[in-house]
């Protein structure tokens, strides 16, 4: 069973406690905990290499929250094939789950809000200090190095896009390879430095031959670009693909129908539009994504 699934199968049999009056799940490893915090801290618990354990009837159920959650039972007495109900878990086959039929899209929209940052970083330098040795999911452990972001932390223009690359994991900075020069070739179009906005990626470490990178992996990654995004402060933010797009703003379309739209992404203001490295596949994009890049002057510099 994947993140995903374990979220969306845990997000619903709480809330179906919720609605029959229990406001309490009995965790051994979090006792009374009340219902809501366990649902905003579904999130947390996909990063945390820890193991929870369940009792039922004398039986333990561990769930082993790393890379892919595992359902361990220590009771030879019991069908390994059927869950408990007091679990909160129901049977089901993996290959029917209407769940596994979900898009990445939807996957996203079922994470719980982003809560709040807490923590008061008076700098980008003293943020990146802290995720410089983040271990959060597998990719840190596969890595070269982390690529946290770039630019000035007054930047009036954000730059988000997908994950480093293989030029950017070997260098440690955001679009340094085919598509990073294209990008800051747009940004110098329009009169800009690329040194005089701020360009990062929703994932900051590499993921392997260049794959998207899973809801797990990005769910990990979120509350530093949280509080990069709270930093900067930017008057705009540019989404680049679909990835960070549909992660900001989950009810998008594909990036073919939303970009060039004006959104909001919480108090900002967010323009989708093309990633570089899509360009450089698909040429005849290119007046688009232009007529995209054109909107960023009035949005970002004019009042």
């Amino acid at each position: 069973m994947d993140y995903p699934t374990l979220l969306l199968q845990l997000e619903n049999q709480l809330q179906s406690l919720h609605k029959k009056g229990l406001n309490y799940i009995n965790i051994e490893a979090m006792p009374k905990v009340k219902l809501k915090l366990l649902l905003d801290g579904l999130e947390e618990m996909m990063c945390t290499k820890t193991e929870i354990t369940v009792k039922h009837e004398g039986a333990n159920y561990k769930l082993s929250a790393q890379n892919q959650p595992v359902l361990k039972i220590n009771d030879e007495k019991i069908d390994t094939g059927i869950y408990p109900p007091s679990t909160g878990i129901s049977a089901f086959k993996e290959s029917n789950s209407a769940v596994m039929k979900k898009t990445v899209t939807e996957v996203f929209a079922q994470f719980p809000p982003q809560q709040k940052t807490t923590d008061n970083f008076s700098s980008l330098i003293k943020l990146a200090a802290k995720y410089k040795s983040c271990q959060k999911c597998e990719l840190g452990k596969t890595r070269t190095n982390l690529v946290f972001g770039q630019g000035i932390q007054q930047a009036a223009v954000m730059f988000i896009g997908e994950g480093p690359g293989a030029e950017e994991d070997a260098q440690g900075e955001p679009f340094v390879g085919r598509a990073g020069r294209l990008l800051t070739k747009m940004i110098n179009t329009l009169g800009i430095e690329r040194q005089d906005v701020y360009i990062t990626n929703i994932v900051k470490c590499r993921p392997p031959k260049n794959r998207n990178p899973t809801p797990a992996e990005i769910s990990c990654c979120m509350p530093a670009l949280r509080q990069q995004i709270e930093l900067i402060n930017p008057k705009l933010i540019v989404t680049l693909g679909n990835v960070p797009s549909k992660t900001l703003i989950p009810e998008l379309p594909g990036i073919t129908k939303a970009h060039g739209r004006i959104m909001r992404y919480e108090n900002w203001t967010t323009l989708p539009t093309f990633h570089p490295s899509y360009l450089l596949r698909n040429r005849s994009a290119m007046p688009q994504a232009w007529d995209d890049f054109k909107k960023i002057p009035e949005l970002a510099f004019q009042q």
